[in-house]
């Protein structure tokens, strides 16, 4: 799949009369940019293709996300900033770490997830393919309550090794059985109000993926509502609804929204 590298100002949204910003997703060049309106202010960049770790060939794949001048319009009249009151956190998902050894029937054969490289030193849990023979099926059958291995997990050590996410896939394609550290980061959500002001945040996503990952967080609404946000979080819900990335971006154009953000790992 490909890797769509977004800096997201949006210091005004569309109306409803105004006609849609276009989107143009090129296949064949494996790489996602947009077009917008000048009011929209949104900086698109296309970026290099980066592969879901399924099979052992697709090892070699890397992530590599070029440093890019952010762009900030201030207003001409700055109006006075009202100390924003403390944010209202509501949590959904308490944090959980367990290890796990997955076995495949022979080795060179699918563990039975994709995986993202998104997070410099940590692996992450897409999807599960839901192969009754792969690995990790196997494991999550006999697993205990709540040790099971997820979509939205990530993979901090292999056989007790830390690493680059390069080299952790490196190490995954290589054991045989293996031996996953899997951390399950908090979730939670904040109401966000931004008005027409930009959020202040760059993000990254697969576009088969089912998160957006902040690469950077700037002077905006999330810096001054959601403190807490840095980079590493990933945004998995917007008001409620777990939508596909590039809709999850679309949706970050309201005035008033709730968030719900995937803490980092702890590496």
């Amino acid at each position: 799949s490909s890797l769509a590298r977004v800096s997201f100002e949006l210091p005004s949204c569309a109306s409803a009369s105004s006609p849609s910003a276009p989107v143009f997703l090129s296949t064949a060049a494996a790489m996602f940019c947009c077009c917008a309106t000048e009011a929209q202010q949104v900086e698109a960049v296309a970026v290099q293709k980066v592969a879901l770790w399924e099979t052992p060939t697709e090892a070699e794949a890397q992530v590599t996300v070029e440093a890019e001048p952010a762009i900030v319009d201030a207003p001409e009249d700055e109006a006075p900033v009202v100390p924003a009151d403390p944010p209202k956190v509501e949590q959904r998902q308490a944090p959980q770490s367990f290890d796990a050894v997955l076995e495949r029937p022979a080795s060179g054969l699918p563990f039975g997830w994709a995986l993202d490289m998104l997070h410099p030193d940590a692996l992450h849990v897409e999807s599960l393919t839901g192969d009754a023979n792969a690995a990790v099926t196997t494991y999550n059958a006999s697993a205990p309550g709540g040790f099971d291995i997820r979509a939205g997990d990530y993979i901090t050590r292999v056989n007790g090794s830390a690493g680059s996410a390069k080299n952790l896939g490196d190490l995954l394609v290589k054991s045989q059985p293996a031996q996953v550290s899997i951390q399950r980061p908090a979730t939670y959500v904040i109401e966000i109000a931004k008005g027409d002001r930009p959020l202040g945040v760059d993000l990254n996503y697969t576009t088969k993926g089912s998160s957006v990952y902040i690469t950077n967080v700037r002077d905006g609404v999330i810096s001054e509502q959601a403190p807490g946000v840095r980079k590493g979080h990933r945004i998995v819900s917007v008001g409620g609804k777990a939508l596909p990335p590039k809709e999850m971006v679309d949706a970050l154009r309201s005035s008033k929204m709730k968030i719900e953000f995937l803490a980092p790992p702890e590496i």
